[in-house]
């Protein structure tokens, strides 16, 4: 007896529903999309009960022919091919013609639809998978889907459905991305009989981004609009400021289609290195429009990923365009009068003798010192004018709290400098120019011998020409043995065995052995750099700032810290009331 059997047709939709509808916000997804495709101007969406109880989604696009919704209900029924050969043209968001039946086959199913040139319109009743009523029906020119009781013949997945708040939270997610997809379309979210999103559909990109991020986030957006080689990137990262713990705030559009890719996640983060700290991550609302022969879409059954045919050209390209994004914008964090005096105390204490200061009395003090004389303090530098966008002429007017220059700009703003972060900065490109030119002066120490584990010790062998580059020679000692030889000519600081695994760590995270080169400068700058608490001659701070000038990205040290602040002319005299 064969063991081999056909699936009855029920079963079979059961899996196929299982493929593309997985929680509530895949039933969301994927009746938007297609009232996207059927050039909808306005989609309506409102769920009850985490889209369990209901999910129904209202659209005024092209709806259906009477024949065609009996089609529609099938699997592998589709408008939008004919062959195989079209798969690699299609421009749609749904081609697969497995989402109605999937939808209908896990629960109670309503479908009313109508072409605007058609009298009357269809509807169809779907139970289960199990069609109950196909008739005509009156209804407006569009669709309207109802699903309700989503998994109730399905129990085993209902198991694996989330409390109804995840489950809305996650539909929420998913509207908003389609809203961002499409701005030229006005979309809206009713959740328990509540608005909770509408867009204007007016084109414009940053209104929606202000609906799904709020107006004070979306004032830290930088626009992006850059055209490469294989692909023309378009959209908003954010200012370095704004970053979170986690990607949530990140969403890619490739050929108005939002995907998931770690080449594009990855190619990001590149273009924020030594701009945010390990573990941040900016947001970005960035749009990809590729020829579609270079992208295969076809990769993941609900459509969720993407995979490209020449990834190393558009990973560049979208390096380039968030870099270039980021170049235009002056990264210095600014201090309103608003934050001023969130942050300033109600009492000063100023201490009698000592020429430091605590950092309360700081916060206090830093309008008088705005107002000291510019005539008596040193100039950075002598230079007249300053392209747009780079680190400004400043004069020192002293220090604050150990570790803080005071300098002025001859406009009357205030900027405060963390010197160790700020010589770090400096140091780095410095380090990193030489490593990379191969011109880096190295000195000879006397042996320093470290035992690894195997897993560090096979990752320390791989990166031997690169740690080298950097000025650091090891030789294999054998029994997962290294012996340390030179060190660059400037460092004066002991290498320990944690720093070495902390170093290597940066290669297992990425899989990339140019990290291990970027940790390891990152990590000589900061140990050669000044400290915090050094005290600087008005020279030497004066000299810092002249370096800081010349440097490629002065306004954050190698790992993402802020080097600067700046509180303005305007907003000092607006604290003051002045203005």
């Amino acid at each position: 007896m064969g063991k081999i059997v056909l699936l009855d047709e029920n079963t079979a939709n059961k899996i196929a529903a299982g493929e593309v509808v997985d929680r509530p916000a895949s039933v969301v997804k994927e009746l938007v999309e297609n009232s996207l495709d059927a050039g909808a101007t306005r989609v309506d969406v409102a769920v009850a009960g985490g889209g369990l109880e209901l999910i129904r989604v209202v659209d005024d696009g092209c709806g259906l022919a009477p024949e065609d919704v009996p089609l529609a209900l099938q699997r592998h029924a589709t408008s939008k091919i004919r062959t195989a050969e079209d798969i690699s043209r299609v421009l749609t968001l749904g081609f697969r013609g497995e989402a109605l039946p999937s939808i209908a086959a896990v629960s109670r199913f309503r479908l009313a639809t109508r072409q605007p040139s058609d009298l009357a319109g269809t509807l169809a009743l779907v139970e289960g998978g199990r069609i109950l009523a196909l008739e005509e029906h009156g209804c407006p020119a569009g669709t309207e889907i109802s699903v309700k009781d989503l998994f109730f013949n399905t129990p085993a997945r209902l198991k694996f459905i989330k409390s109804e708040g995840a489950e809305t939270a996650k539909i929420t997610d998913t509207v908003q991305r389609l809203a961002l997809s499409r701005p030229d379309i006005s979309i809206s979210l009713t959740v328990n009989g509540r608005p909770l999103l509408t867009t204007a559909g007016n084109g414009s990109l940053a209104d929606v981004c202000c609906q799904v991020y709020g107006r004070q986030a979306v004032k830290l957006f930088l626009p992006v609009d850059w055209q490469g080689a294989k692909l023309r990137l378009t959209g908003y990262v954010s200012h370095p400021s704004l970053a979170r713990a986690n990607r949530s705030l990140q969403s890619f559009f490739v050929n108005k289609r939002f995907v998931r890719s770690p080449l594009l996640s990855d190619a990001l983060q590149t273009a924020y290195q030594t701009l945010l700290t390990r573990g941040r991550f900016p947001a970005a609302v960035l749009f990809i429009t590729a020829d579609t022969a270079e992208v295969d879409v076809n990769v993941h059954p609900a459509k969720r990923e993407v995979r490209f045919s020449g990834e190393r050209d558009v990973y560049r390209d979208v390096l380039a365009g968030v870099r270039q994004a980021l170049k235009n914008d002056l990264l210095v964090h600014k201090m309103t009068h608003q934050s001023l005096e969130r942050s300033l105390p109600e009492r000063a204490v100023w201490p009698a003798t000592s020429q430091a200061f605590s950092f309360a009395a700081e916060q206090a003090a830093l309008p008088y010192f705005a107002t000291a004389d510019p005539a008596s303090a040193t100039p950075a530098a002598a230079e007249s004018r300053q392209d747009e966008g780079s680190f400004p002429v400043l004069a020192v007017l002293g220090r604050a709290a150990g570790g803080y220059i005071l300098a002025q700009k001859d406009t009357g703003d205030l900027y405060i400098i963390d010197q160790h972060a700020a010589h770090e900065r400096v140091l780095y490109e410095l380090l990193l120019d030489e490593a990379q030119s191969g011109q880096l002066p190295v000195q000879e120490i006397v042996p320093l011998v470290f035992q690894f584990d195997p897993v560090s010790a096979q990752s320390l062998e791989k990166s031997l020409k690169i740690l080298a580059r950097a000025g650091l020679t090891f030789e294999s000692f054998g029994n997962n043995s290294f012996i340390l030889r030179t060190v660059p000519l400037f460092y004066r600081h002991c290498l320990n065995q944690d720093e070495i695994q902390e170093m290597l760590a940066a290669t297992a995270e990425t899989g990339e052995e140019p990290a291990l080169f970027e940790e390891t400068v990152k990590m000589m700058a900061c140990q050669a750099a000044i400290k915090a608490d050094q005290v600087l001659a008005r020279e030497e701070m004066s000299s810092l700032l002249s370096d800081l000038r010349g440097a490629k990205q002065p306004y954050t040290c190698p790992h993402g810290r802020p080097t600067t602040m700046l509180i303005t002319a305007p907003e000092l005299a607006k604290f003051f009331r002045r203005r």
